[in-house]
């Protein structure tokens, strides 16, 4: 069962890495319709035979070497690169699952049927893309299973409808779509941003960029442009340079030395009030980000607005966190209420022990209400979230 083999699979990815893939499908992706399966791990070794575009076989990655044991279905084996091979995928992967397995709880519990969604979206069904490519919220098991439809449906959609799709998206949408590819490659042999670039060309162009413009405002006058040490979003990639600017060229305020985003998600988000005169840049460095808000000072700027952090309610009698360390705070910007009061989420996470020495996770969330008045920001409410 599909369900079976993705958990499976999961679980001795986590444990012993490649082994985890043993006997996956795949199929060459090569420009010329061909490619060869040699004797041995070399380009200079004998061919044992020619292997065609569209033709399944079984291949088991290579522990710490580029070259990939194949076996074709005519019972002939031996090596390819890593980079002719592409995952294959058919519908049939995408048939129902059981009765009350982890997907299907997590569609009833939204509505919606997940297998049938998945097989329109890998049809290309407009209405069922857009609702698929929005699940980002799975945990658990469900979450494990999720991936491994996920690279199916992108599979048998491809290239060109993929590309074709995302390219109709915002921004927002593009990059959460992204982050559910990179976390559905976690189960694979294969380095995800090579691999994008190498069989999805046009949707690695949407989704790996060097420079972007985008967060518009409400009115049209403005926007953020963020500019990145490199297109692919590694994990030493970062913001090299982030501004606001107007319609007409100029440049409103410079963003760069509170925008620390790097890594995964670099790009962090923008979150602009309705009247278009704020706005809130968030940005994530590892598991650490921040908020921070702008403000139109005139015509010609915007400046940064100053915000005192929260008090924490119930802190001081938390008998948890004393002698807890606290490992990272992520702020992240929810919703404006009114052209002046922003909704923050803010999550703390801290570390103590146990009784018996063990590291004891703590996890703190709270809404945070600020409101702008004047070129300052108060808190008006912080409340824990349940």
């Amino acid at each position: 069962m599909k369900t079976f083999q993705v958990l499976v699979l999961a679980s001795l990815w986590a444990a012993g890495g490649t082994a985890a893939l043993a006997g996956q499908q795949g199929q060459i992706h090569d420009p010329e319709g061909h490619s060869n399966l040699r004797s041995g791990q070399s380009v200079d070794a004998p061919v044992v035979a020619k292997v065609l575009a569209g033709e399944v076989f079984d291949f088991e990655p290579g522990e710490g070497s580029e070259w990939w044991r194949v076996t074709l279905r005519s019972g002939k084996a031996g090596w390819m690169h890593y980079s002719r091979i592409m995952q294959h995928a058919e519908m049939a992967d995408l048939k129902d699952g059981e009765a009350g397995d982890e997907l299907m709880l997590y569609g009833q519990g939204r509505g919606i049927n997940y297998y049938k969604l998945a097989r329109g979206a890998a049809k290309g069904v407009p209405e069922a893309m857009t609702a698929y490519f929005a699940i980002t919220d799975t945990d658990g098991g469900a979450a494990e299973m999720h991936c491994g439809y996920f690279m199916d449906v992108i599979h048998l959609l491809g290239d060109e409808k993929w590309s074709a799709f995302l390219a109709g998206q915002p921004l927002d949408c593009r990059l959460a779509v992204r982050s559910e590819y990179v976390k559905a490659m976690e189960m694979s042999a294969f380095e995800p941003m090579g691999y994008l670039t190498r069989h999805f060309p046009k949707t690695a162009a949407l989704l790996f960029r060097k420079e972007i413009v985008d967060w518009t405002s409400p009115d049209g006058k403005y926007a953020v442009r963020k500019v990145f040490s490199a297109a692919e979003p590694r994990e030493n990639s970062r913001v090299e340079r982030a501004e606001l600017v107007a319609k007409n060229g100029g440049v409103m305020a410079d963003l760069t030395p509170d925008d620390s985003g790097e890594g995964i998600d670099r790009e962090g988000r923008v979150l602009w009030s309705p009247d278009s005169r704020r706005l809130a840049v968030f940005s994530v460095t590892g598991q650490s980000a921040q908020t921070v808000i702008y403000q139109a000072a005139g015509t010609s700027k915007f400046s940064r607005v100053e915000v005192p952090e929260p008090e924490l309610p119930g802190r001081a009698g938390d008998a948890e966190l004393k002698g807890a360390k606290k490992i990272y705070t992520h702020a992240e910007p929810l919703k404006w209420e009114s052209p002046q009061r922003l909704v923050l989420r803010w999550h703390e996470y801290w570390e103590g022990k146990h009784a018996d020495g063990s590291i004891n996770s703590i996890g703190r969330t709270y809404l945070v209400t600020v409101v702008v008045a004047g070129g300052n920001g108060r808190v008006e409410k912080v409340e824990v979230e349940r």
